[in-house]
């Protein structure tokens, strides 16, 4: 039984699409949710115009729409399935591949959906030619990519001594003023300095993998897909929650150099990510974003596990006790106690039971009574940025860029 069948067996996988079998060589292959959007053979365009590596590409575009899809954009989709069908011979660099789905049950139709069913069958096509590493690419319609892009992919995963069994890609949004109106690109620059800040801050309270969760900037080998479980069908956020996960089994490395150019254009298709906060940094005029100081308190209640395995009079901070409850945080450290033989398995059983997810709920439950108000997206970074004692390069834009393209997750 081959990596793709023990993953068919025992998780909720789609079947396989293709008849056909990749080219033997093939190791990289793209997927591209697709819905309601013309840009995409723009995107296409783009990987078309990239440097090729050592090795056969495919792309896969799944076009998606729900039960509850308005006609018009049922037709549109269509229209572009169409389209992909008819230019499937019209790329020199890479193999396209093209599916649609239509009538997706509500609670299950979106981006995560897509973007499962166009990973699920690239497992398969990697099993089809037994390359378990064979590396799945996750991109999105409405993006750029740059002329290194599959160069920097296939480096990473085939060339270097430590193969990795995931990245994430670097990126920065596409601020071209012939595609998007000013308003737009000024509010993407706002919400992608948030996105850099929430990653570098985490990083200074201690958490232990601190990267991006973008569903157009992450790559996978199709054998650690398939252990892990695969694509979440959440309708947004399905990208945090894989990488997460995968987090959790195996080192996540990182591309630093600029390859991926999403789109900053204001969109209501998800719940949130760029084109909803987008919208939002638009209509209210601002980009409010946690407080600095919230990342130093868990930083101390971070760096305390090793002291907490041989001290139970280690003190932590008022907010934590008061968040967590004081006989619940202290059950909880004398579990984990109890469950390890030694420090170093004590403290990454702490950060298990205190992850992302904790430090999550902990930074929403301040609001704008309490001590630690979240603040404008200009004044947080400018925090980060003395606490890492950053040299200013121009603008905090261009510096909290700088500073988080320098430190790998």
């Amino acid at each position: 039984m081959n990596f793709a069948e023990a993953y068919s067996e025992r998780y909720s996988v789609a079947p396989k699409i293709f008849d056909d079998n990749p080219r033997s060589d093939t190791g990289i292959i793209v997927v591209i949710p697709c819905y309601d959007d013309e840009f995409i053979f723009t995107t296409l365009l783009s990987l078309d115009s990239a440097k090729m590596p050592s090795c056969s590409v495919e792309v896969i575009v799944v076009v998606n729409s729900a039960e509850d899809t308005e006609m018009s954009i049922v037709e549109k989709n269509r229209h572009i399935y169409a389209k992909l069908c008819e230019k499937k011979d019209s790329y020199r660099n890479f193999s396209l591949l093209s599916y649609i789905i239509e009538g997706v049950p509500h609670k299950i139709a979106g981006v995560g959906n897509a973007r499962k069913v166009g990973m699920d069958e690239a497992v398969w096509r990697f099993a089809a030619i037994e390359n378990p590493r064979g590396v799945v690419v996750s991109l999105d319609a409405d993006c750029l990519v740059s002329e290194d892009y599959f160069l920097e992919i296939y480096s990473r995963f085939y060339c270097l001594k430590d193969k990795p069994k995931a990245c994430t890609l670097q990126y920065r949004h596409n601020f071209d003023e012939k595609l998007y109106s000013e308003q737009e690109i000024s509010a993407c620059r706002k919400y992608e300095m948030y996105l850099r800040y929430f990653r570098l801050a985490q990083k200074v309270a201690g958490i232990p993998v601190c990267m991006h969760t973008i569903g157009s900037c992450l790559a996978v080998t199709a054998e650690a897909y398939a252990k892990m479980g695969g694509m979440s069908r959440r309708q947004a956020g399905e990208d945090f929650y894989f990488l997460q996960k995968l987090a959790q089994q195996s080192y996540v490395a990182t591309i630093s150099k600029l390859i991926v150019f999403p789109s900053p254009s204001v969109s209501e298709r998800v719940p949130f990510g760029t084109g909803r906060s987008v919208k939002k940094i638009i209509e209210t005029g601002s980009c409010k974003v946690y407080n600095f100081g919230l990342f130093l308190l868990l930083r101390k209640f971070y760096s305390s596990f090793a002291e907490l395995f041989d001290n139970e009079q280690c003190e932590v901070s008022n907010e934590i006790v008061a968040f967590v409850g004081e006989q619940k945080l202290w059950a909880l450290v004398d579990e984990c106690r109890r469950n390890t033989s030694d420090r170093r398995n004590f403290v990454k059983r702490m950060f298990a039971k205190f992850d992302v997810f904790f430090m999550i709920r902990f930074l929403n439950n301040f609001g704008e009574t309490s001590d630690y108000v979240p603040v404008d997206v200009e004044v947080a970074v400018s925090e980060l940025l003395d606490y890492y004692g950053a040299t200013s390069i121009g603008n905090l834009y261009d510096d909290i860029l700088e500073l988080d393209v320098s430190i790998p997750n």
